[in-house]
C-alpha cells in the first residue's frame, strides 16, 4: 500500500460491540473529510460485531481492513496492535460505541498539519446516553478540565495539569504516526494507566500535545462499556478522625500515590529519557516522599513540613477543587495527625 502524505488512518478496537458499532461506522462514513483507511481489530467478539464490520466494509467509501485476534488482548494491547497496523501519517483512535461529529477528521487533521510542533491533539465531547440522547454534560467538565486548567495547558503546563489526573480521552485523540516510536509498546505495569493516559503523559513531558477546544464526538455512556467516565471517588475524613487515626493508616494513601508516580517517572524515563517534563514529575515525587516518610514524632515533622510549605508545594499539589484551603489543611494535618 502506498501511504499518502497527511493521509488519515483510524484505529478502531472492537469487542462485542454489536449494539452501537453500526452507528459509529456510519458517523465515520459521513465525515466531511473521509479517512484513507479504517483498521478494525476485534478482540474475539462472540456477537455479531464482525458481521456488522464486514457488511460495512463492502460499501465503505474508503479501505476497511478487519483483523480478528487469535487470543484476547484486552483494550490497551488491542489498540497497540491496531496502531501498528495503521499506515498513514495521521492516526485517530476510535471506540466502537461513540458517534463522530461531521467535521471531526477535518478539524483535527487541519490542526496537526498547521501546527507541526505538536504530535498529539485532543478535543472535547458531548456525553450521550445509550440511545444517543444528549446528557447535557461535556467530557471536559466531567474530567475537571475547566477553564483554568485549559489555560494552564495552553500556556505549556500540561504535565502539571496531568498530575491531578488524566484529561485526555482516547476517542477524542489524533496524532502523528511517527509519534508511535516514543510510546510503543504500551506499558501495562502501572495501575489504571491505559493507552490514552500513557499517550497524554508521553506527549506532555515533551510539550507535544495540545487541546482543541471544540466538541467533536458524542461519547456514549452505557452499562456495558469497557472504559467510560466515572465520578471521582472521595471520602470525607473528619477532623476527629484525622487526629485519632493510626500513623500508618494516615500514610498509606500517600505511600500509594508516591509509588504510582514513581512508576510513572521510571517508565517515562525509560521511553523518553531526555524529556523536559520529567522534572515536573520528579518535583512531585520529592514532595510525596517527604509526606510518606513523616515520623510518628510530631516535633520531628515540623522542619520538613515547613520547608515544603514555604516553597509552595502544599498549595501546588493540593487538589484543584480545594485550592489554597486544601493546602493549608494538608499542612496542618501533616503536623497534627497521629
Amino acid at each position: 500500500m502506498i501511504t499518502k502524505k497527511n493521509g488519515v488512518s483510524i484505529a478502531l478496537c472492537t469487542y462485542n460491540g454489536q449494539s452501537y458499532l453500526k452507528e459509529q461506522l456510519d458517523s465515520i462514513a459521513a465525515q466531511s473529510q473521509l479517512p484513507d483507511e479504517l483498521v478494525i481489530c476485534d478482540d474475539r467478539s462472540t456477537d455479531n460485531t464482525i458481521a456488522i464490520a464486514t457488511e460495512f466494509a463492502k460499501n465503505a467509501p474508503f479501505l476497511v481492513r478487519i483483523f480478528e485476534n487469535e487470543t484476547t488482548l484486552m483494550v490497551t494491547k488491542n489498540f497497540e496492535k491496531a496502531l501498528q497496523l495503521c499506515q498513514h501519517d495521521l492516526v485517530f483512535l476510535c471506540d466502537q460505541d461513540d458517534i463522530w461529529y461531521k467535521t471531526k477528521i477535518q478539524e483535527l487533521s487541519d490542526f496537526l498539519v498547521k501546527n507541526p510542533e505538536y504530535d498529539v491533539v485532543f478535543s472535547n465531547a458531548d456525553l450521550i446516553d445509550a440511545n444517543a440522547e444528549l446528557l447535557n454534560e461535556q467530557l471536559w467538565d466531567k474530567l475537571r478540565f475547566w477553564d483554568l486548567q485549559q489555560k494552564q495547558w495552553v500556556q505549556g503546563y500540561s504535565t502539571e495539569v496531568l498530575l491531578q489526573g488524566n484529561r485526555v480521552t482516547g476517542c477524542t485523540v489524533a496524532f502523528r504516526r511517527s509519534f508511535l516510536a516514543h510510546i510503543l509498546p504500551f506499558p501495562t505495569h502501572i495501575p489504571v494507566f491505559i493507552h490514552d493516559t500513557w499517550i497524554a503523559m508521553a506527549a506532555s513531558v515533551q510539550n507535544k500535545v495540545q487541546l482543541y477546544p471544540a466538541v467533536l464526538t458524542g461519547y456514549r455512556q452505557h452499562a456495558n462499556q469497557q472504559v467510560g467516565v466515572r465520578p471521582k471517588e472521595a471520602r470525607f475524613v473528619t477532623f476527629r478522625e484525622r487526629l485519632t487515626r493510626n500513623h500508618d493508616q494516615k500514610l498509606a494513601p500517600i505511600v500509594a500515590d508516591r509509588d504510582y508516580w514513581q512508576l510513572v517517572y521510571d517508565t517515562v524515563s525509560q521511553y523518553i529519557p531526555n524529556a523536559s517534563g520529567l522534572v515536573v514529575i520528579e518535583q512531585k515525587l520529592i514532595y510525596l516522599k517527604m509526606r510518606s516518610t513523616l515520623p510518628a514524632n510530631r516535633f520531628l515533622r515540623i522542619a520538613p513540613v515547613l520547608k515544603h510549605l514555604f516553597n509552595g508545594n502544599y498549595f501546588k499539589y493540593a487538589d484543584q477543587e480545594a485550592g489554597n484551603k486544601g493546602g493549608i489543611l494538608t499542612f496542618l494535618a501533616d503536623i497534627l495527625e497521629g
